[in-house]
């Protein structure tokens, strides 16, 4: 009876030994984490597996759906200006007077005091860089009709060509109306010389 009680308590503490032996043998063994694309038994895998997962995906490229695709920012285009902002700015260049230029009898070059006239002139013109300078040149009544018709024109261009000199870029168109359209009609100095003169006017495109 004792002999059989003793082979049983034998045989339970030798199949105890054995089960810590294997449990023991299987806690050790390491539990590795593989990536597609990588060697199980590559050091470095093993090492991120054990870092995590944030830290185990560095360093392998990332999928199209991962990469953001950074777009350039939209180009700002400035605005055209508004036709009422257009019609508003011919409004005001046709409401200021340009200064009209006086000549001396018989002669189209430009005295002290025209020259002085046509840089205000210039000045405000520069303004206004797409509306249309007109410049009329005239005469007094004196000579014939045909000689003062040339005498205006000459004076027109005159005044067109200083304006350029000062540095206008103004479209100008130049017309003569001679000894026609006679601002004062006495046959006094004082009256021809009012009459000999180029008139400027400002028209906006249409």
């Amino acid at each position: 009876m004792m002999n059989q009680r003793q082979h049983a308590l034998r045989w339970a503490t030798t199949a105890g030994f054995l089960g810590t032996l294997l449990l023991g043998g299987c806690s050790t063994k390491g539990v590795m984490v593989t990536t597609s694309g990588a060697e199980p038994s590559s050091p470095a895998v093993a090492t991120r597996a054990k870092a995590g997962p944030s830290e185990a995906l560095k360093g392998f490229s990332k999928t199209p759906v991962e990469e953001q695709v950074t777009q350039p920012a939209p180009m700002v285009v400035a605005k055209a200006e508004q036709p009422e902002s257009q019609a508003r700015k011919a409004s005001e260049a046709e409401a200021k007077p340009l200064t009209d230029i006086y000549f001396a009898f018989d002669r189209w070059g430009l005295s002290a005091d025209g020259k002085k006239n046509l840089t205000e002139n210039a000045d405000l013109l520069k303004q206004y860089p797409d509306a249309t300078l007109h410049i009329e040149g005239y005469c007094d009544e004196r000579g014939s009709r045909e000689y003062n018709l040339v005498l205006g024109e000459k004076r027109a261009q005159e005044t067109s060509r200083y304006l350029r000199a000062l540095g206008i870029k103004n479209p100008v168109s130049v017309a003569s109306y001679g000894k026609e359209r006679q601002v004062c009609t006495e046959q006094d100095e004082s009256c021809y010389w009012k009459n000999r003169r180029a008139h400027l006017l400002i028209e906006t495109r249409k």
